[in-house]
């Protein structure tokens, strides 16, 4: 009996001390958490986060996380439960199997110094040589963020107070602002009593007044508003819960008025929501930020790009190029235009380009006149009577139908149930048909040439923003080039479209101070005594000719659009010169640290941008090529341009072999992630979706990539491709004919190439090939290539259909690759194997990844070469 009970109670003692028993363990492999634990210490310089989840068999496992500056080190605290662990000195800590010092605190608690460090490690606790836990160390840069804080109002703000509030708050992720607080800048958009009109709530769009503000602030103070956060500080917003709004992924803020504590966490706040794209706190926004960052936040707010865009997606942005040169100026009664400033540049206005004429109704007949809009759509009396004619036109015919064919049919019912279906199905085409027969009727009330009657009585600044937003509802592009003037009279505004070269008349005084200005005509030649003869204009220009008071010529001056002086120019021999395009694909509507997070948005909300508006700019407007590793510059330093484009040939995914958001966001949730062991690979099948009656099947992964050309999207980019591809000659022939010695160079990318096919077209003969590169094309197949026109092509992208082909994890989901048409293997250079961590459905399309194609060797197939 006595052995039996001393059986009994050592039992209990191996139960109680781990180091003598087989505990359960945690699906980590470590004790259970209630044995001992990584703990928060309240001195710690940086961050700390704690993921505890539960596993099947409903045990509880935590996973530790720390982190620490570049070269900095830190503290930790390690806390044990006695009833569990008898002592705390039988604790020992390791980081790659070499012991570290710590030093006791008490009898439950030792405090951890961590070793400065530049890369990520692990801290492991061992207790009698098994693993108690492990602490994750993330070694995190410095951050440095300048940020500006522009009050529209005279208020009280600490500066020091708000820097160490933020700094504070961003330890976890290492990121360090620097605070500048500017004057009170006063601006006409607080004409009322300060409210700002609320933004919407996907954190998409700036509103207008917000963009008002913005454009003043940056006329005064351009350089202020360059690489770094701008805040401006309102007075409040309509919505009195609004504390602030910053869209996603830009720099620019609007948070309201408040102390200076509470002032940085609105700023912190926005700053996650916006900049950093990260949801901030819910429950309770002016939490301290810096303990609520779980490990991966602290990380993607560390490695956020620092593109520090002001301007939203949405917007347009004045640019040198497009179809229709806006103009804009005022008259006097006797048609002599207003001067300003003693300036002909100051008295005539060239506020755009766009590719359309601006688009304005002068409905005087009263069918017409809009009763309501639905999604902008204006609907009018034709529209509801014609379709009112449709229905009732389609009931009374079938109603004598359906009696006749009762009389005649053995299965009256299954008639009338069919021929009810065929008169709905016949109503609603109908409708549709005819409401877009009546809407054919607006081209009679268009202003081409009159009043602007919506216009009248508003300041010159309101119709200028009027006119930049204005677009054509129905036309992408014009088919000639020309110049559209807009000219005050008196309170009301007149529109004109005329050609491309505009002639005016100007009388000046001795001292050459303009005296009197007048438009004299237009045509679509150059006709000037700069040159020896009129010859076509290919770009839009103003020829101003300069007489004396007396009326006596004194010479000719030639601006173009911008008003850059052309006189001296027309005639000075033409160099050759590099012209590098870059077209960029798809962007998605979020930018975050990899491609997969870019996508999130669409996969959860379908939220695209609209296509792309056909024009070419002098920066990466878009931030698609920049935030990674600038390797628009690196592209730069090897092709050594004259001069540089980026052209957008973003477009709907619908456009694409995908077809559908849907289609793309069901694909990609289902297609199999990078396997683990790149010599094991389980991706070759995988589940499909199925239905709840059947379940899913297995299939081959291949199979599951959208390789079916859709050729009517492509089309669609190509089209729109031609009329950036005519903006583009235009701009490279501002000097007459300035472009046929010139040698073109594109780097393309995903949707980019259906989109350049379509530049080359419109360029074909009229400037030299050199270089094409492509990235990563979307639908391949779709388009042709002609080797004998260029000095070099070259196709980048994943090994699909080819010799060694990648494993199925590894292929380009986004665009599945194939070759173009006109190339070969020869021209074909397939994603390194030494990158298999860059490679999967998403990174193997991912821009920011094609950095290796400029480390190609000089002499190695795919190497670019230097000019």
């Amino acid at each position: 009996m006595y052995c039996r009970a001393l059986f009994l109670f050592m039992l209990c003692v191996f139960r109680i001390l781990p180091g003598f028993s087989q505990e359960r363990k945690d699906s980590l492999g470590h004790l259970p958490i209630e044995y001992a634990r990584f703990v928060k210490n309240p001195n710690q310089l940086y961050g700390f986060y704690e993921r505890v989840s539960k596993g099947k068999k409903g045990d509880l496992s935590i996973e530790v996380f720390k982190s620490v500056g570049k070269g900095q080190g830190d503290v930790v605290d390690f806390k044990i439960n006695r009833l569990k662990i008898p002592s705390i000195d039988s604790i020992e800590f390791y980081i790659d199997a070499k012991q570290i010092a710590s030093s006791k605190i008490n009898a439950v608690k030792h405090r951890i110094f961590l070793p400065a460090s530049n890369k990520d490690y692990d801290v492991q606790a061992k207790y009698e040589g098994r693993i108690v836990s492990t602490l994750h160390v993330s070694v995190l840069p410095v951050v440095t963020q300048h940020l500006r804080i522009v009050p529209l109002r005279k208020m009280k703000m600490n500066r020091d107070s708000i820097e160490n509030e933020l700094n504070y708050q961003f330890r976890a992720a290492n990121i360090r602002f620097d605070v500048t607080i500017e004057p009170v800048f006063e601006n006409d958009a607080l004409e009322n009593p300060g409210l700002f009109e609320n933004p919407g709530s996907d954190r998409s769009k700036y509103t207008d007044q917000m963009r008002h503000v913005r454009d003043t602030y940056i006329k005064s103070y351009k350089e202020k508003t360059k690489n770094g956060l701008l805040f401006f500080v309102i007075p409040k917003f309509v919505n009195p819960g609004l504390e602030g709004y910053m869209v996603k992924n830009k720099a620019l803020g609007f948070v309201v008025q408040a102390d200076s504590r509470q002032l940085s966490h609105t700023i912190a706040t926005e700053y996650l929501d916006g900049f950093a794209n990260i949801e901030a706190f819910e429950k309770d926004r002016r939490t301290l930020l810096g303990w609520g960052i779980d490990n991966e936040e602290w990380i993607r707010i560390n490695k956020n790009p620092k593109v520090y865009s002001i301007i939203d997606d949405y917007e347009e942005v004045v640019t040198n190029n497009g179809l229709i040169a806006y103009y804009f100026f005022e008259q006097g009664k006797d048609g002599t235009i207003v001067l300003k400033n003693k300036s002909f540049l100051a008295s005539v206005l060239r506020p755009m380009k766009k590719n359309t004429y601006s688009y304005h109704l002068q409905i005087d007949n009263i069918l017409y006149k809009t009763l309501f809009r639905i999604k902008s759509k204006p609907f009018n009396t034709l529209h509801l009577l014609s379709v009112i004619a449709s229905i009732s036109g389609f009931i009374y015919g079938f109603r004598k139908l359906r009696a006749f064919l009762k009389k005649r049919m053995k299965k009256p019912r299954l008639v009338s149930f069919f021929s009810r279906l065929i008169q709905w199905l016949g109503i609603l085409f109908l409708s549709f048909v005819m409401i877009k027969v009546v809407d054919l009727g607006y081209s009679w009330f268009e202003v081409t040439d009159g009043i602007i009657k919506s216009y009248s009585g508003y300041k010159e600044k309101k119709v200028l923003d009027l006119l930049f937003d204005n677009t054509h509802p129905n036309k992408l592009e014009e088919k000639k080039i020309g110049s559209e003037l807009i000219i005050k009279r008196g309170r009301h505004y007149f529109l004109y479209e005329r050609k491309k070269v505009l002639y005016f008349k100007m009388n000046v005084s001795k001292t050459n101070v303009p005296l009197k200005l007048r438009l004299i005509a237009n045509s679509d030649s150059l006709n000037t005594a700069v040159l020896d003869e009129p010859i076509p204009a290919e770009s839009h220009y103003i020829v101003v000719k300069v007489y004396s008071a007396k009326g006596k010529w004194l010479r000719d001056q030639v601006y173009n659009h911008l008003g850059v002086d052309l006189t001296s120019k027309l005639k000075l021999a033409d160099p050759p010169k590099r012209i590098l395009i870059f077209v960029s694909g798809y962007r998605p509507t979020s930018l975050g640290s990899t491609f997969e997070e870019n996508f999130e948005d669409i996969r959860s909300n379908g939220l695209e941008f609209p296509n792309s508006l056909n024009r070419l700019f002098t920066e990466d407007r878009y931030n698609y090529w920049h935030p990674w590793k600038q390797i628009d510059d690196n592209f730069k330093a090897r092709i050594n341009p004259t001069e540089y484009y980026y052209a957008d040939g973003h477009h709907s995914v619908s456009t694409s072999n995908h077809r559908s958001l849907l289609n793309f966001s069901t694909n990609s949730s289902i297609y199999p992630k990078r396997c683990k062991n790149h010599q094991f690979h389980t991706c070759y099948t995988t589940s499909t979706v199925g239905s709840k009656i059947f379940g899913s099947k297995r299939a081959k992964t291949i199979g599951l990539l959208a390789t079916r050309s859709n050729k009517k999207g492509f089309a669609t980019r190509l089209n729109n491709g031609k009329i950036a591809g005519r903006n583009l000659y235009q701009m490279l022939n501002e000097l007459p004919n300035s472009s046929a010695n010139d040698t073109l160079y594109l780097v393309v990318h995903s949707m980019g190439f259906a989109y350049a096919q379509g530049m080359i077209e419109q360029l074909r003969g009229r400037i030299n090939f050199g270089g094409y590169y492509i990235l990563a094309p979307e639908n391949a197949t779709a388009g042709t290539v002609n080797l004998t026109e260029w000095k070099q092509v070259w196709q980048y992208g994943s090994n699909l259909n080819a010799p060694n082909q990648d494993a199925p994890c590894l292929q380009d989901g986004v665009a599945p690759q194939a070759c173009v048409k006109g190339l070969s293997e020869e021209q074909r250079i397939y994603f390194p194997q030494s990158l298999y961590k860059h490679k999967g459905y998403f990174d193997s399309h991912f821009v920011g990844y094609y950095d290796w194609v400029l480390k190609i060797q000089a002499g190695k197939k795919g190497y670019i070469r230097q000019r």
